[in-house]
This record gives structure tokens, C-alpha cells and sequence, in this order.
């Protein structure tokens, strides 16, 4: 059978809150429906992909570019929680024009809520929460037979009477080196462009070593709630194996590890950095971290190996903010974690959120001075989005206003402690200015410059972006 998935239309230079249409930047290959294409077409189905987010397409441009692929099941990405009803529009456009097609929904969304779906979409015809690779795999088997799909575990679908149907949930698989590397050349590859702080190098694309987190008790996030994935990693071979490959097949030089935290198990860091000297692969790469769980000795270890850069989600500057959300990282974590950072070499990077639930102005300025003090090579500050059904969400309703969802630069939410949307959002830019032109930022940035010049480049495409959050309104 022929499978066609398809990311459903969104702004998503907008949501960065750059309005530029022509550069999507930060917008890497969607991995999810990549491992489930390689799944399907071990069993012989075909695949392609339509992904309207990096094609910019609206849902009518979205609906011709899946019919004109003439699928036999239609598989659509839920992949924002922020805003089903984009996925939803393009479900019920897609159903106009191909009324007899099977349509499948799977994402982060379908996994958050899957009870609610069919409910809200009465275009979708299967959900399947979770890990898809297997579940999905047997479902398009069986659509293609002609058999029954009842009795498969892990999907929610509707009976010949229109009732919702959930099947028990399916197993879940601790050995993550089943599932194989995502099939690359689904991508357009030319259409997707790296953050500036991750191009050292081109051509980039992305890899996971694991799924989950294994802290996951953060009360903003899906993984600190009800939905979270369990924490589970691919062998260091397995991964090495997978990066040969890009090299081989694809010229990749950079690459960007997408691991809620990389930094944990030494003995995993070790073994995967040694393999990696073994191959010679020559490759250079960045990971996302805690503060907590790296140690000086294991920051110099990856560097040797081509690690360049870190990105640290340090949240808030506000010790009582970093208690209410559970970071459970402290201050000293943070201050010891980016001192080693910097001495192995690596680029400092790290998120901050402003305006989260009972944050008043004093204490997002606290945030920024926080952030000011660490003086990392590239900062990005968003405003608090309220994620349904984490924790943190039902505690904001009742301390704040929320807005509909634009940019996490614009605010969608506002706590009761500040008195409008606008000093919001003029916090956010505030945070911005105040932290790129201080006098010690320009030094450092100058310093790195002359010790690589390259980096120039990066500062010139990473102004650019600036330049579009300090537009937004």
C-alpha cells in the first residue's frame, strides 16, 4: 500500500516569532514519521511525505499535495498540542477529496489526548498514541489483506455502530535498536535550516539516542505528566552505525542530537565517543542538557570527539520559580555546569522562560540578570505557553489569563501578576536587549570571533533572527 504522511500547516516562523516567510529557521527533519516509513517499507509499503510546515503550504495547498500522491492510507501528524485544529482542518479537507481513504492520526497531541480525538475529528478514522512503529506497521498490513484490526493493541478507532473503541495499550518496547534509523530520503532535505548557534558546519540534520527523559517530573512539560514516554536509549553502536551512514549516504557533517538530556550514563558518553574516534568519523555535534547530571570530566570527553556546543534548559533565574515547576536543578548547578562547559571549549547555549504562574516582573528580572551573569554564547527567552494537560496548566488557569496561541514570544498566557499581555511581551524583548548588548557579551563574542572567524557568519544569520523577535508584535 501506499502511505502518505503529512504534517499539517503551521506558522511555524511565526510561532518563533519571526514573521520572514522565506527562512524557517530552526526547522529540522521530523524524525517521528521518518521511523515509521522505514518500519513500512520493511514490510514493503511505500511512503512519501508531505510536510506542510517546511513546504509553507495552507490546508488547501496541503490537501492537493497528498492527493496528487493517490494514497491508500492517509497518515496525519498531530505533532502540537498547541493547535489540533490545524490537523483537524487539513483532516476534514482531506476527506472532501478522498472520502473512501483510511486516514490514521498519530503525535504528540494523539498521545496527550487520544480520548478526545475522534471525538473532535470526525474525519480520522484510527488513532495510534505512542511509539507508532510497530502498531502502525501491523494496522497498514492489515488494511492492505483486507483483515479485521480490532484485536490490535494500542489504537482508539470507531465500530461499525460509530462508537469509540480502545484497544488495551500496546506493549511497550525497552529495546529502542529495534526500530531503525529514520528513511532520509522522504525528506526534502534543502528545505530545512538549523538554528545559526548550530551551524558550524553544513550540511546538518538531526538524530535522537533515546526517547523520553529521564528526569520527566518538570510540571510544564508533557514529560513530567500523565503522558510521558518512558526513558529508553539506543546502544552506542546502534547510533554510530546510523551516523556511518549519514556520512555516507548523505555528506552530513553536523549533527544536532535532539535528547530531552544527553548528558546521562557516563559509561554510554564514553563508549559512544570512543566509537566514534575508532571510526575517524569526522563530524562535529551538539546535545541538549541538564545542568545536574554532567560532570567536567565528561563535557572534555565529548569535545574531544566533536561535541561543539550544549544548550542548557534553564528555565528561571528565580530559585522560588525553579521550586514551583520542579526543575530540580539549582543556581550553583547551573553556574558549575556552564564554567565546565566553557573550560572543554564548547558553545553555551540555554532557554529561559518568562512569565510563568505567580512570576511577577521583579523575578523575571531576576531571570535576566541570572542569565546575564552566565554570559553563554547564544540565550533565547520565551514566554510561558500553557501545555495542556501538564500539571502546571491546571494551577496557571486558575492564576492567569490565557490568550490564543501566536509566538512564544508574544505571550498566550499571562499570570495574574502582571497587568497585560503587552508588559509581557515587552519583557520578553527587554530580556533580549538587555542581555545581547552588554559590553561583556560583545567581548566574548568578539573574542570567539577572532579565535574562529566562522562564527561571524553565525552571528550575522543569529542577529537576523533577533531582528525578527524584536518585530514581533
Amino acid at each position: 500500500m501506499k502511505v502518505v504522511f503529512v504534517l499539517p500547516p503551521y506558522a511555524y516562523s511565526r510561532s518563533m516569532g519571526n514573521r520572514r516567510k522565506r527562512v524557517q529557521i530552526g526547522l529540522l527533519p521530523p524524525l517521528g514519521v521518518g521511523y515509521l516509513a522505514t518500519a513500512l517499507e520493511a514490510h514493503g509499503h511505500t511512503v512519501a511525505l508531505v510536510d506542510a510546515v517546511a513546504e509553507q503550504l495552507d490546508v488547501p495547498q496541503a490537501v492537493q499535495a497528498v492527493v496528487k500522491h493517490a494514497p491508500d492510507v492517509v497518515g496525519i501528524s498531530a505533532f502540537t498540542t498547541l493547535t489540533p485544529n490545524d490537523a483537524y482542518a487539513l483532516a476534514n479537507g482531506l476527506r472532501e477529496r478522498l472520502p473512501e481513504t483510511p486516514f490514521v492520526m498519530g503525535g504528540p497531541h494523539v498521545t496527550a489526548f487520544a480520548d478526545q480525538v475522534l471525538e473532535e475529528c470526525a474525519a480520522v478514522d484510527v488513532l495510534v498514541p505512542g511509539d507508532g512503529e510497530l502498531v502502525f506497521t501491523e494496522l497498514v498490513d492489515r488494511m492492505a489483506s483486507g483483515d479485521a484490526y480490532a484485536d490490535l493493541r494500542g489504537i482508539l478507532y470507531r465500530d461499525a455502530s460509530g462508537a469509540i473503541v480502545a484497544t488495551p495499550p500496546a506493549e511497550v518496547v525497552r529495546d529502542v535498536d529495534r526500530f531503525r534509523p529514520p528513511a532520509r530520503h522522504i525528506y526534502k532535505h534543502e528545505l530545512y535550516e538549523p538554528l545559526p548557534s548550530l551551524s558550524a558546519r553544513r550540511p546538518v540534520t538531526s538524530i535522537i539516542t533515546a526517547r523520553g527523559c529521564p528526569w520527566a517530573r518538570c510540571r510544564f512539560c508533557y514529560q513530567g505528566g500523565t503522558y510521558a514516554t518512558p526513558y529508553r536509549r539506543r546502544s552506542p553502536e546502534d547510533v554510530v552505525t546510523e551516523i556511518k551512514a549519514l556520512v555516507r549516504d548523505y555528506g552530513i557533517r553536523n549533527l544536532v542530537v535532539w535528547d530531552d538530556n544527553f548528558c546521562v550514563r557516563p559509561k554510554w558518553i564514553h563508549r559512544f565517543c570512543d566509537l566514534l574516534d575508532e571510526e575517524g568519523i569526522d563530524i562535529v555535534w551538539s546535545i541538549l542538557s541538564r545542568t545536574d547530571t554532567v560532570t567536567e570530566d565528561m563535557f572534555a570527553r565529548m569535545a574531544r570527539s566533536g561535541c561543539y556546543s550544549v544548550q542548557f534548559g534553564i528555565e528561571s533565574g528565580c530559585p522560588e520559580i525553579l521550586s514551583m515547576v520542579n526543575k530540580g536543578h539549582t543556581q550553583e548547578d547551573c553556574r558549575r555546569a556552564v564554567r565546565w562547559a566553557k573550560a572543554a571549549g564548547l558553545e553555551t547555549r540555554a532557554f529561559f522562560i518568562l512569565g510563568f504562574p505567580r512570576e511577577t516582573p521583579e523575578m523575571s528580572m531576576q531571570t535576566i540578570r541570572f542569565a546575564c551573569s552566565l554570559n553563554m554564547d547564544y540565550v533565547v527567552f520565551f514566554s510561558y505557553y500553557l501545555a495542556p494537560g501538564t500539571p502546571l496548566a491546571r494551577q496557571a488557569r486558575k492564576e492567569g489569563c490565557c490568550l490564543p496561541f501566536e509566538s512564544q514570544q508574544l505571550p498566550s498566557y499571562v499570570p495574574n501578576t502582571y497587568p497585560n499581555p503587552e508588559a509581557l511581551a515587552a519583557m520578553v524583548r527587554r530580556a533580549y536587549r538587555v542581555y545581547y548588548f552588554r559590553p561583556a557579551y560583545i567581548g566574548r563574542a568578539l573574542w570567539r570571533m577572532v579565535k574562529k572567524p566562522s562564527i561571524l557568519i553565525n552571528h550575522i544569520r543569529g542577529f537576523q533572527y533577533w531582528l525578527g523577535l524584536m518585530l514581533s508584535r
